[in-house]
C-alpha cells in the first residue's frame, strides 16, 4: 500500500471534529480554491476564438487576423494541458504556504524582455492592482484567518496568501511562451481573463472566509466558538453626497484621491452583513456599528440568522413615516387586524407576474420610489381580490413592507441613475414582481454581489442604458434583453438559477457589443487626435506667417504667397513629417528666402534676386504642388512674383494675415453638458488650479457621473489626447458625450455637473442612492448611537 500524505489526505474524523481539525480545513481550502479558479479557463478559448472571428470581420488586416486565428486555434488544442498547468501552479502556492521550499539564492542577473513579454507583464500587473483594490476587505479578513490557521498548523513566519490576486494572475501568465500570443491576441486574452477572474475570486473569498469562520479560525479577538463579523466603517455624512469629488476630504472614508494612478474611488463599501462579497453597506450618515450589533442581538434572541432588512429596518420605518406625514405610503396596522403571511403574498405575486406591467413602468418614469411602492401595493390588493379575499381588511407585515419599499427604491434608483428609454423602462417594469418575490424570501440580493438576480439587473442595465435602438446592433441588443426578461417572467418560480441563465445569455451579446464599442472609441480617439494635430499645425503655421509679415514692407504677390501658399505648405510639412523635421525646416527656410528676395529686390539688387529665384524654383514647385496646384497654375503664380520683384519701385506695404485659424472642433460640444463652452473654445472661465491638476492625473477608464437636471448617468474616460491632454468622455455604450480639457472638467466638477468617481456596477450604484436617501431620513447622531 502507498502511504497517504497526511497533509493532503488526513485521517477520517466526524464532521464536527473535521471542521475543527486544521489539516482538514487546509485541505478543504486547497480543494475549493483550485476547483473554483480552475473554472476560469472553462470554455475560455472558445470565447476568444469567437472574438477573433468578429475582430476579423470588423477589421481590414487579413494577414494579422489569420495569425490571430491560427494562434488561438493552437491554444484551443492545448486547452486541457493549459488548464492542468494552471491548476498545478495554484497547488504549488498552497504547498509553498504549508511547506515552503528551501530558500535559494536569488538570481540578480539582468535580462532584456521582448516587447510581447513586456506587454504581458504590464497587463498582468494592471489586473493585479485592480483586484487588490477591489477585494481589499475580504482579503484582509482572509489574511487574518489564514494566520490563525497557520498558527494552529504550526507554520512559522509570515506567509503569503496562496489565493491572493498576484498568485492567480502569475499562474495565468506563466502558461504562455513568447510566441504563443500574437500582438492582436494578447489584449483579447487578458481582457477576457480580467472579466472572468473577479467574479470567481469574489465567490471564492466569500466561501473561504465562511469556511474558516465556521471552523473557528476568526480574525482578531474573535473566539473560536462564535465569530461575529465586523462591518467595515461606513462613510461619513458627507460621503453620501455624490456631488463631492475625491480629494475634498483626503483620507476620509468618503473619498480618496490617488495622485499617481488617477483612479478615484468613491467610498469604502460597508459590509452590512459581514459578507466578504457584500455590497451596499449601511445608510450614509449613520454609523452601522451599533445598528448591526443591535440587529444581530435581536436576531440571535429570536433564534434566526441576521437578515439585511434587520439592519435597515429603522431607516425604512422613518422613511415610511415621512411618507405618511405627506399623505402617502402604507397605512398603519390596527390591533387585531389580519396580516398577510409571506406565503400568501408570494401566491399573489405569482398571479401578478405575467400581468400588464404598464402601471409599474409609468411609476418608474416618475422616478419616485413612493409612487412605485404605492403601485406595487395596489397591484397586490388587486391580486387578493382575484383570489376572493377582502383586500381592504388585509395588511402587510413589517417584513413585507420592508421588502416592497426596498424593491421600489431599488428600481426607482436604477431608473434615475441611468438613461432608460421607453422600451427599456418597460423591461424593468416587468421585472418588479419577480424581484419582489426574491426580496420576500432572500435578503442577500441587496448585499451579495454574486447573487444571480443582482447580476441580471447589472447586465440588463448595461444593455439598456442609453440604448434607443437607433442601429441594427442596438436593436439586436434590446431584442436579446427582452428575451432575457421574458424568460424570467415566464419561468421564475423559486429557482433563482433562471436569473443567472438569462444574465449569461445577455452577457454573451454584450461581449460582442463591447468589441464594436472599443473599435468605435478607438476610431473616435483617432479622429479627434487628427483634428488636434491639424489645429496645432495650423496654429504653428499662422504664427510663422504673422512673424514674417509683421512690420515688413512687402510686395502684394510675395505677401499673398506667404499668407496662402506658404501657410498651407507649412501645415502639410508639420502634419506629414512633424515639427522640426528636415522637410519642415526646409519649408520654413523657403518663406524666409522669399522675404529676403523681396528685400533685395527693393534695393535693386537684380542679379542677386535672379540667382535666388533660380535657386528657389524646386522648393517653390514643391510648395505649389502641396497646395494642389497643377503645373500651369504654379507657373502663373511664379510669373506674378517674378514680375513684381523685377520692378524695384513696385508698390510695397505692411500686410496683415488674412486667414485666421479655423476651429476644427466645435466650440460647443453637442452633449447634455453643453451649457458651458467646451472643447477648446475661446471663452474664459474661472477654475481652481489645484482641482485642474487633479483632473490631469485621471487615466483612461476613469469613471464619471454626468448630472443633468438632477439625474445622473454613467460615463467614463475612453481616450486622452497625447497632444492636448483633453478627455474623450463616453457613456456606458461607448457613445461620445463630450471632449473636455482638464480645466474645463474642473469647472464642471465645481458646478456639480460632473462627479469623478470609480465606476460601480448598476446595482451597486442604485443601492448607494437608496442608502443616501434613507440616511437623510434620520438624524446622524441618533443613527450612530444605534
Amino acid at each position: 500500500m502507498i502511504a497517504e500524505d497526511p497533509l493532503r489526505y488526513p485521517t477520517r474524523l466526524s464532521r464536527h471534529d473535521a471542521m475543527r481539525d486544521p489539516v482538514r480545513v487546509f485541505d478543504a481550502l486547497r480543494r475549493e480554491s483550485v476547483t473554483a479558479l480552475g473554472g476560469v479557463l472553462s470554455g475560455f478559448w472558445g470565447t476568444i476564438e469567437e472574438q477573433v472571428r468578429l475582430e476579423a470581420l470588423a477589421g481590414h488586416d487579413y494577414s494579422g487576423a489569420q495569425d490571430d486565428r491560427m494562434a488561438v486555434m493552437a491554444l484551443g488544442h492545448r486547452a486541457l494541458e493549459l488548464a492542468t498547468r494552471y491548476r498545478e501552479s495554484l497547488e504549488r502556492e498552497f504547498d509553498a504556504w504549508r511547506r515552503p521550499a528551501v530558500e535559494q539564492d536569488a538570481d540578480t542577473s539582468l535580462s532584456l524582455m521582448s516587447e510581447g513579454e513586456l506587454e504581458i507583464h504590464l497587463a498582468g500587473q494592471h489586473i493585479t492592482e485592480l483586484l487588490d483594490h477591489q477585494f481589499l476587505h475580504p482579503l484582509e479578513q482572509l489574511g487574518e484567518r489564514l494566520e490563525a490557521l497557520a498558527e494552529a498548523l504550526g507554520v512559522e513566519g509570515k506567509r503569503a496568501n496562496p489565493v491572493r490576486p498576484v498568485a492567480t494572475v502569475a499562474a495565468f501568465i506563466g502558461l504562455f511562451g513568447t510566441e504563443d500570443l500574437t500582438r492582436g491576441l494578447r489584449p483579447l486574452v487578458f481582457n477576457q481573463f480580467d472579466k472572468r477572474l473577479p467574479e470567481v475570486l469574489g465567490e471564492l473569498y466569500e466561501k473561504l472566509n465562511a469556511l474558516l469562520e465556521e471552523a473557528g479560525f476568526g480574525s482578531g479577538s474573535d473566539s473560536p466558538d462564535r465569530v461575529v463579523r465586523r462591518p467595515a466603517p461606513a462613510p461619513g455624512p458627507g460621503a453620501g453626497d455624490g456631488r463631492a469629488y475625491a480629494g475634498d476630504q483626503a483620507g476620509d472614508a468618503g473619498g480618496v484621491w490617488v495622485p499617481d494612478g488617477g483612479t478615484v474611488e468613491y467610498s469604502v463599501r460597508g459590509q452590512a452583513g459581514g459578507d466578504g462579497d457584500s455590497a451596499g453597506g449601511a445608510p450614509a450618515g449613520g454609523g452601522p456599528g451599533g445598528l448591526v450589533q443591535a440587529a444581530a442581538h435581536a436576531a440571535a434572541a429570536e433564534g434566526r440568522p441576521l437578515r439585511y432588512r434587520d439592519v435597515v429596518r429603522e431607516h425604512l420605518a422613518d422613511w415610511r413615516a415621512a411618507g405618511l406625514t405627506a399623505g402617502e405610503g402604507p397605512s398603519t396596522v390596527p390591533p387585531g387586524a389580519q396580516v398577510l403571511r409571506t406565503e400568501d403574498l408570494l401566491n399573489v405575486a405569482q398571479i401578478l407576474q405575467g400581468d400588464d406591467a404598464a402601471p409599474y413602468t409609468r411609476a418608474l418614469a416618475v422616478s419616485d420610489a413612493r409612487e412605485l411602492g404605492r403601485v406595487i401595493r395596489e397591484a397586490i390588493r388587486g391580486g387578493l381580490r382575484q383570489l376572493g379575499l377582502d383586500a381592504d381588511a388585509a395588511h402587510f407585515s413589517v417584513d413585507e413592507e420592508d421588502a416592497i419599499d426596498l424593491v421600489g427604491m431599488l428600481f426607482s434608483s436604477i431608473n434615475g441613475a441611468n438613461d432608460l428609454e421607453g422600451r427599456a423602462r418597460d423591461f424593468f417594469g416587468r421585472l418588479i414582481v419577480p424581484y419582489l418575490k426574491v426580496a420576500l424570501t432572500d435578503d442577500s440580493m441587496f448585499n451579495r454581489r454574486s447573487h444571480p438576480a443582482r447580476r441580471l439587473l447589472d447586465v440588463l442595465t448595461e444593455a439598456c442604458d442609453g440604448n434607443a435602438g437607433e442601429t441594427p446592433q442596438d436593436r439586436e441588443t434590446l431584442d436579446r434583453a427582452e428575451r432575457a426578461v421574458d424568460r424570467v417572467v415566464e419561468e421564475y418560480d423559486e429557482d433563482q438559477a433562471i436569473f443567472e441563465l438569462a444574465a449569461s445569455e445577455l452577457r454573451d451579446q454584450l461581449e460582442q457589443q463591447r468589441r464594436r464599442t472599443e473599435l468605435a472609441e478607438k476610431r473616435a480617439g483617432e479622429a479627434i487626435h487628427g483634428r488636434e494635430r491639424l489645429q496645432q499645425a495650423r496654429t504653428h503655421a499662422a504664427d510663422l506667417v504673422a512673424s514674417r509679415l509683421s512690420g515688413r514692407m512687402l510686395t502684394a504677390s510675395v505677401a499673398r504667397f506667404l499668407d496662402h501658399d506658404w501657410r498651407h505648405h507649412l501645415t502639410q510639412a508639420w502634419l506629414r513629417d512633424g515639427p522640426g523635421s528636415p522637410r519642415h525646416r526646409q519649408a520654413i527656410a523657403l518663406g524666409d528666402a522669399m522675404v529676403q528676395v523681396d528685400a533685395d529686390a527693393a534695393q535693386a539688387r537684380g542679379r542677386v534676386v535672379a540667382e535666388q529665384l533660380l535657386a528657389l524654383q524646386v522648393p517653390l514647385g514643391e510648395c505649389y504642388s502641396s497646395c494642389g496646384m497643377d503645373a500651369a497654375a504654379a507657373r502663373d503664380a511664379m510669373a506674378r512674383i517674378i514680375s513684381d520683384l523685377g520692378l524695384p519701385d513696385a508698390a510695397r506695404r505692411v500686410h496683415h494675415p488674412e486667414g485666421g485659424v479655423d476651429d476644427v472642433e466645435p466650440a460647443v460640444d453637442e452633449s447634455p453638458l453643453a451649457g458651458l463652452r467646451l472643447a477648446g473654445g475661446t471663452d474664459t472661465f474661472d477654475f481652481d488650479p489645484e482641482v485642474a491638476a487633479r483632473m490631469r492625473r485621471l487615466r483612461v477608464g476613469q469613471g464619471l457621473r454626468l448630472v443633468e437636471d438632477g439625474q445622473e448617468s454613467a460615463a467614463r474616460i475612453a481616450w486622452i489626447s497625447p497632444l492636448t491632454g483633453r478627455f474623450l468622455v463616453v457613456n456606458r455604450r461607448g457613445m461620445r458625450k463630450m471632449v473636455v480639457s482638464p480645466e474645463e472638467l474642473s469647472v464642471l466638477v465645481a458646478a456639480g455637473r460632473v462627479v469623478v468617481r470609480s465606476t460601480d456596477a448598476p446595482f451597486d450604484e442604485a443601492m448607494r442612492q437608496v442608502w443616501k436617501h434613507l440616511g437623510s431620513m434620520r438624524d446622524p447622531e441618533r443613527a450612530a448611537n444605534g
